[in-house]
């Protein structure tokens, strides 16, 4: 299992030196201060998601003489790097991320943090649950389909959103399901499947669109929401989208949508699928 990098940061956090490896939550109303690597080593920043813009004074992409600090960034990552180039520098960096702006004091030092990591605070209900309710899933769903569109003529209303792009095939007996796109929404903590259902055979398959899930290593995800017929036909390939949200147990799941999914399709009996697709009985995935 993959898990989001957000996870994989708080981990290596938790079990190295607390006073060069931290972790904070994202907040624009503050000036974090970051002492940065200067004689050794660089100083890591990572943030949730892709990073939309940087800016500063005297902080440049390459040595010279007026620069007090060394970064190195590509355009759509996640993170930077960044070096002190003179025991004395000092200055205020912006960082542009989801649609908001964050500043780091930056001095140079020689016990500096190697790894700062940056990490959206869970919105919780009732009962410490994640507070998605369906309406905003559907949009979020609305648009993953419209991302082709988004991606050339507004990039903004991307802020905050991972894309992978697996084709990955899972085979099942009579069909298989390809994975054609995954898409992780941060805030909602919420991954997009978009799928077709290959039916090769000269009959009908019906399955349940309520019981599409995901399986990792042992553990499954099953959906939040479904947009999905129930049904494949004859000789034909079927679109199909659906979400997952949090870890099924109220908690956050922290997944990038770059892992090796396994889609499990739940089948329905042939004369029972056209009617009874929106209903929730024995539950056997075949394979």
């Amino acid at each position: 299992m993959k898990p989001h990098v957000i996870a994989a940061a708080l981990l290596f956090s938790a079990i190295a030196h607390a006073g060069s490896i931290v972790q904070k939550p994202l907040d624009e109303f503050v000036i974090y201060d970051i002492p940065v690597a200067s004689k050794t080593g660089t100083t890591t920043v990572m943030f949730p998601s892709e990073i939309t813009g940087l800016f500063a004074k005297s902080v440049a992409v390459q040595d010279q003489e007026n620069a007090g600090f060394l970064i190195s960034f590509t355009p759509g990552n996640f993170y930077f790097t960044i070096r002190a180039l003179k025991k004395d520098a000092e200055d205020h960096l912006t960082v542009i991320f989801n649609r908001k702006a964050y500043v780091f004091h930056l001095t140079a030092s020689d016990h500096p943090f190697y790894n700062v990591t940056l990490y959206q605070e869970e919105r919780s209900g009732k009962e410490g649950r994640i507070n998605v309710v369906p309406e905003r899933v559907l949009s979020l769903m609305d648009k993953a389909k419209a991302y082709p569109l988004l991606l050339k003529a507004d990039r903004d209303a991307l802020a905050g959103v991972l894309h992978a792009a697996p084709r990955i095939t899972n085979y099942y007996k009579d069909f298989s399901v390809r994975i054609l796109d995954v898409w992780r929404f941060e805030e909602e903590d919420t991954l997009i499947f978009r799928l077709e259902l290959v039916n090769e055979t000269d009959q009908a398959i019906y399955y349940k669109p309520q019981d599409l899930a995901v399986r990792l290593d042992e553990r499954i995800y099953t959906e939040s929401l479904t947009d999905a017929s129930g049904v494949m036909p004859p000789k034909s390939v079927t679109p199909a989208f659906f979400a997952i949200t949090g870890n099924g147990q109220g908690g956050r799941n922290h997944l990038a949508p770059e892992n090796k999914w396994n889609v499990l399709v739940v089948r329905a009996e042939p004369r029972q699928g056209a009617r009874t697709a929106g209903e929730s009985s024995n539950k056997n995935v075949v394979r």
